[in-house]
């Protein structure tokens, strides 16, 4: 939830306070205030909207207007070579070695964050089997394809074993099955091996599969910073009732509905959604709908929304 707190959370991985970032006269990002305790963050804002100047700053590769940045309860303007070993980067961009092998480009990444040579091509080796690139490891990295090139730049981010790792656009460009395998390997380095995620990415399903928290961005402001939980739940009062089989497939329900001055949207199999845009929908009144309808009512739960409802409500209302 976005914090005021002029002192960073020691239990906190990453940790905003008034964060400005300007390129000129354009404020990209203007006064963010944000807390990720940990677990997975998706970062999300249509383009423009301060994503990218948020996570170079994190990584220290442009310096901020003002605020602070604080990373595992460190200020990262006095700690930020020390963090930079803590953090792993997926950029979203193609950025590796032309012209040598996978596993010498993989080995040499080792090498420049501290591993010594005989420890490094180990390392190389170990992370291109784990992102599947084992048997491609020397070839040359110009050579793979674009779903490989997008697991090799994840195992780059992984070569150093990174607390914390950064995701720009991981699923770019992938093709369906290609979105599925990176995805799952993603979701592994978290359940398995413990890291910290920073996701950022246009794919909505990707973020709420994968991700518990989310910041929303937008024109450089926070828009809404919640857990992906509460941002899908219950739609303002709305109810999702499922209806027992008839010859109209529930139409006379649904018109009953209407008439009382509600939406009903048929979701298939037999539910529809009931919402009203002002008042909670009471259980009550659809038992009463089916009556009048002779519609026969089998259950009746809070109606839940997508991520993507939630992102395009935050950007319209821009309510933190």
């Amino acid at each position: 939830m976005p914090t005021d707190d002029s002192a960073p959370t020691r239990d906190s991985v990453l940790e905003l306070s008034d964060l400005e970032v300007r390129y000129g006269r354009f404020r990209a990002l203007r006064g963010v205030s944000a807390r990720f305790q940990g677990g997975a963050l998706g970062l999300l804002g249509p383009n423009g909207a301060g994503k990218s100047s948020m996570l170079r700053a994190v990584l220290g590769l442009l310096k901020p207007a003002g605020g602070r940045i604080s990373v595992f309860g460190q200020d990262a303007r006095k700690a930020g070579p020390l963090l930079r070993r803590r953090i792993g980067y997926m950029p979203e961009r193609d950025s590796h070695i032309v012209g040598i092998s996978g596993v010498s480009a993989m080995a040499h990444m080792a090498e420049i964050c501290g591993l010594r040579p005989s420890d490094a091509m180990l390392r190389a080796h170990d992370v291109l089997h784990f992102v599947g690139l084992g048997e491609e490891r020397y070839r040359e990295v110009d050579t793979y394809s674009v779903g490989m090139r997008q697991r090799y730049k994840l195992a780059a981010a992984l070569v150093h074993d990174p607390d914390l790792l950064i995701l720009d656009e991981p699923t770019n460009g992938l093709d369906p099955q290609g979105r599925v395998r990176m995805l799952r390997l993603i979701e592994k380095v978290q359940t398995d091996h413990g890291i910290h995620l920073v996701f950022a990415s246009h794919l909505l399903p990707d973020v709420e599969r994968l991700c518990d928290q989310v910041w929303v961005l937008d024109k450089g402001e926070l828009r809404k910073a919640d857990t992906v939980s509460n941002l899908t739940a219950a739609a303002r009062g709305a109810k999702r009732v499922r209806l027992g089989p008839s010859a109209d497939g529930g139409a006379a329900f649904a018109a009953a509905a209407r008439a009382a001055g509600l939406e009903a949207q048929d979701q298939g199999s037999s539910e529809w959604t009931l919402s009203h845009p002002e008042e909670i929908v009471e259980s009550r009144q659809v038992f009463a709908l089916a009556k009048t309808s002779g519609a026969r009512v089998l259950g009746i739960k809070p109606a839940a929304r997508s991520l993507e409802d939630a992102f395009l409500e935050a950007l319209e209302t821009g309510v933190h």
